[in-house]
């Protein structure tokens, strides 16, 4: 083979291989992954709501409870955990939250409030992410095989950091840091046990936990789409 002819082969074969490279990873494509590895914008987009029953268990303290977690989009939350001796309902509607420890409902401020108002935002952040609600940042170089994260920046400069599965690109890990006494600490929940919901993947186990160490363990026995719920159960106290 002459000379020309090698040179003109090598260049095709180069010419073939950087074709067929993937483009390199950005903030957008790994939160498409995520959106599709979640059911994808049509399931996503059709469901305004979870109902999840199950049971939850305070490590700290060995308690447990039976608990009902009623969500709806884009970030309404009713949270009501039954024990043997008590009762406690949470209620969480656009900016305000309020907490019924057996007396009735009181506003949740400090503290209490954030703690509401992370558990709303963790829930919503696949629909988030559906609608682009986010400002999107890569904390990671992405490697084959590892974990990668991303930066969350809702519009009112809230932020989260969210770890994705390097395998099937669903969220395994939510962090956001919180004030508690004048001291930052890291808040967060783990994703386990994902399983298939209208189309949706849906995680039945939620591990809570604060700078690392695990509080709270959360499974599901069923979670419900788009449940019917009459509207006074999403009503702020004393609306009537």
């Amino acid at each position: 083979m002459r000379r020309v002819e090698i040179i003109f082969l090598i260049v095709v074969v180069a010419t073939l291989l950087l074709s067929c490279q993937k483009p390199p990873e950005t903030a957008d494509s790994i939160a498409r992954r995520v959106v599709e590895a979640h059911g994808g914008a049509k399931a996503l987009s059709e469901a305004r709501g979870f109902l999840f029953h199950g049971h939850v268990q305070n490590l700290i303290e060995d308690k447990h409870a039976k608990v009902w977690i009623l969500f709806r989009r884009p970030g309404e939350l009713r949270v009501i955990a039954e024990m043997d001796d008590a009762k406690e309902d949470r209620l969480f509607l656009d900016g305000a939250g309020w907490i019924d420890s057996g007396s009735g409902f009181e506003k949740a401020t400090g503290i209490s409030y954030d703690l509401l108002e992370f558990q709303s935002e963790h829930l919503r952040i696949p629909f988030g992410l559906q609608q682009g609600f986010y400002r999107l940042e890569l904390l990671d170089e992405v490697v084959e095989g590892e974990p990668v994260r991303l930066r969350l920046t809702d519009p009112d400069g809230a932020e989260m950091t969210i770890t994705i599965d390097p395998i099937n690109s669903v969220v395994r890990k939510v962090e956001r840091e919180l004030v508690v006494q004048g001291e930052n600490a890291t808040f967060g929940v783990v994703y386990e046990d994902y399983r298939p919901v209208k189309g949706m993947q849906v995680p039945f186990r939620m591990i809570n936990f604060v700078n690392g160490k695990p509080i709270v363990v959360t499974s599901f026995q069923s979670i419900q789409t788009n449940p019917s719920v009459p509207e006074k159960v999403f009503s702020p106290p004393g609306s009537g």
